[in-house]
């Protein structure tokens, strides 16, 4: 869904029939298989509107060179092309940086020295307003729903 090229040009827009949102009445199907699956139409929306365009803006500017591996028949193929385009980042200064210090990002994961606490704040912060007011409204049906929540 929104993953559309012609041309060479990527079409940074998602048809909205193709969108998840409010496919299911409220009344059908468990609240967090609705959420969830909203949750993964958002994200998607967010990756096809937002982070593709800048992708392939990238893939604009160096076009002969991520162009020059991919056979005619696929260069409409967003996958392959971004498949092309990966192989040349790979091999890009800010991509090694980031690789390098993976190793120290493992290593304070591993033996809890990493400290997350200015990473993604924004994010982090809406994280847990969901995660408290999703288990806020199931700890209130409690008296109905008994130990069914799970």
């Amino acid at each position: 869904m929104g993953m559309v090229k012609k041309g060479t040009q990527y079409i940074p827009c998602q048809h909205k029939k193709f969108r998840l949102r409010g496919v299911h009445p409220d009344w059908e199907m468990h609240p967090s298989w609705i959420a969830g699956i909203e949750a993964l139409d958002a994200y998607n929306h967010w990756v096809a509107e937002v982070v593709m365009p800048i992708a392939f803006q990238w893939i604009e500017e160096h076009k002969a060179d991520v162009y020059a591996t991919v056979d005619d028949a696929n260069k409409d193929d967003v996958g392959v092309v971004i498949a092309a385009a990966f192989d040349l980042v790979k091999g890009m200064s800010s991509y090694q940086n980031g690789m390098t210090r993976s190793n120290a990002y493992e290593e304070g994961l591993a033996d809890g020295t990493w400290d997350p606490s200015m990473i993604n704040p924004v994010w982090t912060g809406i994280v847990k307003k969901v995660r408290k007011d999703t288990h806020a409204t199931f700890d209130a049906q409690k008296g109905v729903l008994k130990d069914s929540i799970r």
